[in-house]
């Protein structure tokens, strides 16, 4: 029995529904394959780098050198004089001074060889309770084979360069010639976790209480095998991290204990942020999705161009401000335009762009004001990559470590990172602090601060 016309129309409808929906599938499996850092929150070491094309590379010009800075003379242990007794173009014994000299300054490693330091502990037995005691440790002394130093260097190879643990003993064997087994170094990080406990605590607390504007993001990590995530708040002065198992609310107010009254934050789109009044959205992180759309078909392509655009302008505007090189007022006036015409282009996406980007447009119409809140907040950045720079340390590690195994492992992350980051940021040495730190920690004293005046 043939079908009938309305039998055949009911058929072709669904064929049509059927292939729009495969045609919106395949559209979105090419979207992601073309999708990298440039257009969307990958990391670069994910992007898939072509091949240089070859072509005629032009002649570089050549540049001066630039002559080394000597070294003062109280810096110089040893002086050697260099002369000749015959003339090294003619060979001729019938040479004399003329006054002059060239200085060559070499700086070379000095033969090192580890300091081992045996310490007789006598043992005393007590003439009233017949007890048995041992005399102490001077202070300041761990009660471990391995001394400050040397702990301070481990766990600096391994918590803030990153090295393996095995790579890390095997370095210390060829420079030294000590040897230790790996359970020896975990035993040592975990002394060291305890030493930093105090500074990571007084980073935490500057951080939530200071007025600076704060950043806020997180990235995955991996602990005992299943997924975790690393947050971070940093500001310009200090950062701190803290490894969680849940990337809600509750995970990031375990981190965040401040008011949200007082606090200036920038941070990306996720929803746990939404919470700050003072708030500004990342402009990168909307430029790369601008520029997603901006790579594909139809009326996404003008308009996802345009707002790229524009975003980059604005965050050239404010760099060139940072730089001195405009007026605060000039800036303001050049972000007034920008800010005209991103309105506009989002307008024309609520109302030609297709579903999703034109969802994407309405809900930055509702919020469009967080796109701009630099422009009143002193000190404020318009983008997220303060932090973003923060967290690649931790992303080029767990992609070296897989993460981590146990709570001490964890903690050693967050504090190791977030003391070395915040050195870093006050210029300060890691490893002499780290040192510093363990001795006090064993002497039963206040760790040093990283800067005294800010309170941390």
């Amino acid at each position: 029995m043939k079908p009938t016309y309305d039998e055949l129309e009911k058929l072709l409808m669904k064929a049509l529904e059927e292939i729009a929906r495969l045609s919106e599938e395949v559209s979105k499996l090419k979207n992601q394959i073309k999708s990298n850092s440039k257009n969307s929150s990958k990391s670069p070491s994910t992007d898939q780098k072509s091949n240089t094309p070859e072509k005629e590379k032009k002649p570089r010009a050549s540049r001066a050198g630039k002559a080394r800075i000597l070294f003062p003379q109280e810096k110089i242990d040893k002086h050697v004089e260099c002369s000749c007794d015959s003339c090294s173009h003619c060979g001729s014994e019938f040479i004399q001074l003329n006054g002059g000299a060239e200085l060559l300054q070499q700086a070379e490693l000095p033969e090192v060889k580890a300091r081992i330091t045996e310490y007789k502990l006598l043992k005393y037995t007590c003439n009233d309770c017949n007890k048995n005691s041992l005399a102490p440790l001077p202070q300041g002394v761990p009660d471990s084979a391995f001394g400050p130093k040397l702990m301070g260097l481990l766990v600096t190879l391994t918590g803030v360069f990153h090295l393996a643990k095995r790579e890390s003993i095997q370095l210390i064997k060829e420079l030294y010639d000590i040897d230790m087994s790996v359970g020896s170094l975990s035993n040592i990080e975990e002394r060291v976790t305890q030493a930093l406990e105090p500074v990571y605590q007084r980073i935490h607390g500057f951080v939530m209480s200071s007025k600076l504007s704060k950043h806020f993001d997180e990235t995955g990590w991996r602990d005992k095998g299943k997924r975790h995530y690393v947050w971070l708040a940093c500001c310009k002065e200090a950062a701190v991290y803290k490894i969680d198992q849940s990337r809600s609310a509750e995970a990031f107010s375990r981190l965040f204990t401040g008011k949200t009254e007082n606090v200036s934050a920038v941070t990306d789109r996720y929803a746990v942020y939404a919470i700050f009044k003072v708030h500004q959205y990342c402009l990168a992180h909307l430029i790369r999705e601008f520029r997603s759309y901006a790579e594909k078909e139809g009326p996404d392509k003008k308009i996802g161009t345009a707002l790229e655009a524009e975003l980059k302008k604005a965050c050239h505007i404010h760099k060139k401000y940072r730089e001195g090189k405009i007026s605060l007022g000039q800036r303001n006036r050049s972000l007034g335009y920008c800010k005209k015409k991103t309105k506009f282009h989002l307008e024309d996406g609520i109302a030609n762009a297709k579903d999703d980007f034109s969802g994407l447009c309405d809900r930055l119409w509702d919020d469009f004001d967080k796109l701009w809140t630099f422009m009143k907040v002193h000190g404020m950045e318009p983008t997220n990559n303060l932090a973003e720079r923060d967290l690649r340390k931790l992303v080029i590690w767990r992609r070296k470590s897989y993460g981590t195994r146990s709570e001490r492992g964890k903690k050693f992350v967050e504090r190791i990172t977030s003391v070395s980051q915040t050195l870093k940021r006050q210029s300060k040495s890691i490893l002499s602090f780290i040192q510093e730190a363990v001795v006090s920690f064993y002497s039963k004293t206040f760790p040093p601060f990283i800067s005294e005046a800010m309170g941390f």
